[in-house]
C-alpha cells in the first residue's frame, strides 16, 4: 500500500507492508483520485441513503413485518375507505345491502265505541307495527274491544258487566307487527280505543 503523509515541512512517501497488528497512527488523505478498500468514485454516499427505489434490508410485502407508526393525517378527507372500514355507500340499500327504516313508534288512531274492525291508519299494510291499545271505558259495564291482524281477531278485552271497577282508561302492551294485513279495532258499546304504533 503506498501513502503519502503530510507534515508541515515536506511530504513523506512510504510503502507499508501488509500488517494487521501495526498502528501507523493517525493518516491525512490528500484530495486525489486514490482508492481505499477499493470504494471506488461514484454516486455512493456513506451515512445517508440516496433518493431512489433500492429496497434496504428488504422491505417489501410481508404480512408479518411491524414497521411502526404510519401517518395517515395526510389522507385527504372525503369517501376514502382505509382497510375497508366504512360502508361504502351513498345512498341506503344501494351497494352493500343496508338499508334505513324509520322505527319511530309516533302513530296513532282512535277509535269510537261501536265500530266494527276499523283500520289503523290511513290505510294500513302487512308489516304494520302495533305497540298497544288504551282502553276508554264509559260505563263499568263497557262492551268488548277487539283487534284484528285483517281478518285475525285477537280479544284484548272482554268487557261486560262490571268489568271495570271506574272510568280511568287502561292501556293494554300488544307490541308486534301484522302478517297479513292492516290492524284493526272493534269495539262494543260504551267503550272506545286509542291504538299506538307505526301505521300505514
Amino acid at each position: 500500500m503506498h501513502m503519502t503523509f503530510n507534515s508541515p515541512s515536506k511530504n513523506t512517501t512510504a510503502t507499508l507492508a501488509s500488517s494487521a497488528t501495526i498502528d501507523i497512527g493517525d493518516v491525512t488523505l490528500l484530495a486525489s483520485t486514490a482508492e481505499i478498500g477499493k470504494l471506488g468514485a461514484g454516486t455512493a454516499e456513506i451515512g445517508k441513503l440516496a433518493a431512489g427505489t433500492a429496497a434496504i434490508g428488504k422491505l417489501a410485502a410481508n404480512s408479518g413485518v411491524d414497521i411502526g407508526d404510519v401517518d395517515v393525517l395526510s389522507i385527504a378527507t372525503g369517501a376514502n375507505l382505509i382497510g375497508k372500514v366504512g360502508i361504502d355507500q351513498t345512498t341506503p340499500g344501494t351497494t352493500d345491502g343496508v338499508t334505513v327504516t324509520n322505527t319511530t313508534i309516533d302513530d296513532y288512531e282512535t277509535v269510537a265505541a261501536s265500530q266494527t274492525a276499523q283500520a289503523l291508519g290511513a290505510t294500513g299494510a302487512t308489516g304494520d307495527y302495533l305497540s298497544g291499545v288504551l282502553v276508554v271505558p264509559a260505563t263499568t259495564s263497557p262492551g268488548n274491544v277487539i283487534v284484528l291482524d285483517n281478518a285475525t281477531s285477537i280479544t284484548v278485552f272482554t268487557g261486560g258487566a262490571g268489568s271495570v271497577t271506574s272510568l280511568v282508561p287502561f292501556y293494554i302492551a300488544f307490541g308486534a307487527k301484522s302478517v297479513s294485513g292492516a290492524w284493526k279495532v272493534t269495539t262494543g258499546a260504551a267503550v272506545s280505543a286509542i291504538g299506538f304504533g307505526k301505521f300505514t
